[in-house]
């Protein structure tokens, strides 16, 4: 698959480089060294800008911080029907919260910036886990839930969350990122509550 990592910081080289080596053809998208250099520590990966970025691809992720996510949007230009993969959470600039919760969500804002395309909220493992090479804690694969008003976008997406080596769940339409969005902060707050960072999932239990 074509895809197009818009983000080139710590997730998004992540994600690049695990999806890449999943077989995927990946472009980091935008005109910054960060991109290029990103592409230059992913083999068989390339950079270019935005809108050429997206344009080419046939799955677009955002892994940009909460308050970039209208620029991001804008330098992309149009959607054309393309599955967007948020995985924004909603984060204040020094992490000590959410900007928004509750009545809406990031995923919600990213698809009100983003009409044309299919948004499917899905935030995946840390970083730090993604680029040691696997997510696994404790032998476990964390949980990551999936949020989507298209039920196709969705199971596009939960294929890629697989070959990351986590397991998705079907948590329901777009707006149920205002439940999961919380649980995602309370995985950040664990996680950075000791020094060094202890990592944390969370993984759901289902009854047959």
């Amino acid at each position: 698959m074509k895809i197009a990592i818009i983000g080139a910081g710590r997730l998004g080289s992540a994600l690049g480089g695990r999806l890449a080596a999943a077989g995927h053809l990946i472009t980091f998208a935008g005109a910054s060294g960060t991109a290029r250099e990103a592409a230059q520590r992913t083999p068989g990966s390339s950079a270019a800008g935005t809108t050429v970025a997206v344009s080419a691809s046939e799955l677009v992720v955002l892994a940009v911080p909460y308050a970039a996510i209208g620029e991001a949007l804008r330098d992309a230009g149009g959607f054309d029907g393309r599955i967007l993969w948020s995985c924004v959470n909603a984060l204040k600039p020094d992490i000590s919260g959410l900007a928004v919760g509750f009545t809406t969500s990031a995923a919600e804002e990213v698809a009100a910036r983003a009409p044309s395309a299919r948004v499917v909220a899905a935030v995946p493992p840390f970083a730090d886990q993604l680029t040691l090479g696997t997510p696994l804690i404790g032998g476990r694969a964390p949980t990551v839930f999936c949020c989507s008003d298209d039920s196709q976008a969705k199971a596009t997406v939960a294929g890629l969350v697989r070959q990351l080596g986590a397991d998705p769940a079907d948590a329901g339409p777009l707006a149920a990122s205002r439940l999961v969005e919380p649980a995602m902060m309370l995985l950040v707050a664990l996680t950075y509550a000791t020094t060094p960072p202890r990592v944390h999932g969370l993984a759901l239990l289902r009854a047959d």
